[in-house]
């Protein structure tokens, strides 16, 4: 499940993101924010990996990022809120393919998702290898 944020072009998605609030577990602030971000209840969080973001750009301080993997029980259809412009449920089949062009200029009519340095994108190219689940 990915999200395409409202400052995002067309077709240029990416792992759902938030913070953590004061006294709020990895685990929960996850469930929180996708529950809140795209409506949909996840659980069984894990950890995949993190990286830094932000610095590099002016009128942003340097954060950590965390990436982990959630599950769900049911692929409920995705109701966004005012930040997240389209949700949408992918295969691992077309992130791999989206994972291929990552370099190139994004493709009209494609998926297409955040360059190699991301954070979004090494979480999604760890889960692309994984055994179907």
């Amino acid at each position: 499940l990915l999200g395409r944020n409202r400052q995002f072009p067309t077709q240029m998605f990416s792992a759902l993101a938030g913070f953590i609030d004061t006294a709020e577990t990895i685990e929960e602030a996850v469930e929180r924010e996708v529950l809140e971000e795209v409506s949909v209840p996840v659980d069984r969080v894990n950890y995949t990996l993190s990286g830094f973001w932000g610095g590099f750009r002016q009128n942003y301080s340097p954060e950590l990022m965390i990436g982990c993997v959630a599950e769900c029980d049911e692929m409920r259809e995705p109701v966004c809120n005012e930040e997240i412009a389209e949700a949408r449920w992918f295969s691992r089949e077309e992130i791999r393919e989206a994972l291929t062009r990552a370099h190139l200029p994004p493709r009209e009519g494609a998926l297409n998702v955040p360059p190699s340095f991301a954070v979004a994108h090494k979480l999604l190219a760890k889960w692309a290898v994984r055994g179907e689940s």
